[in-house]
């Protein structure tokens, strides 16, 4: 009997959690369906709609569409309320990268680069774009350091290769640099960046 009744009350709470929930399923389907029309602004109001400051979803889909309605520093603060709510996630940050790029904020960008990389030391996606920041910083033994872990983890990706070789010429490695280049050339033969590359190593 002990069984039944506690069975019965789980049914009930699921029921009650389902029901509770129903809104803002609708409200984020409603949205789906308005920005696959293009209707940004109509896919946030959805989930202004039903909004709920405590909730992560809400926070990151509003981020996401108001950076894609233009409105970057309202995107931002989205993302930041999203990370603030889960600490270690990373696609708040990811996310929150995107505004703060269109707003021309590269330290903001770096420091959220950084962030990530101390939980996720091995992304190879944020160490190359960090590395390339730091490349057209002229930080080339940040750079250097960044583009080295994603040579190591994807040792034959034309685009790691490429910037990892022009990193060690800019630090005056003309072997390694040489080696680089070549191996580029094996990804992408007669590629022009790598072919300048040796030219300039006498």
């Amino acid at each position: 009997m002990k069984k039944i009744s506690i069975l019965l009350l789980y049914m009930l709470l699921i029921s009650e959690l389902y029901a509770q929930d129903q809104p803002m399923q609708q409200a984020f389907a409603s949205s789906y369906t308005m920005e696959k029309a293009g209707n940004y602004a109509g896919a946030a109001q959805a989930i202004s709609n039903i909004y709920n400051p405590q909730s992560y979803e809400c926070n990151l889909r509003l981020g996401y569409l108001k950076y894609m309605m233009g409105t970057y520093a309202e995107a931002s603060g989205y993302y930041q309320k999203a990370i603030e709510l889960m600490p270690y996630a990373i696609e708040p940050r990811l996310g929150k990268v995107l505004p703060l790029a269109a707003l021309g904020k590269w330290d903001d960008v770096m420091a959220m680069y950084v962030a990530i990389l101390k939980n996720d030391p091995k992304n190879s996606a944020v160490n190359y774009k960090l590395g390339y920041i730091y490349y057209t910083r002229k930080q080339y033994t940040q750079a250097y350091k960044c583009f080295e872990k994603v040579v190591n983890l994807y040792p034959f990706d034309y685009d790691a290769l490429l910037m990892y070789a022009w990193t060690n010429y800019r630090l005056g490695k003309l072997k390694e640099a040489k080696l680089l280049f070549q191996k580029v050339l094996l990804a992408s033969p007669a590629d022009k960046s790598a072919l300048e590359g040796l030219s300039l190593i006498k």
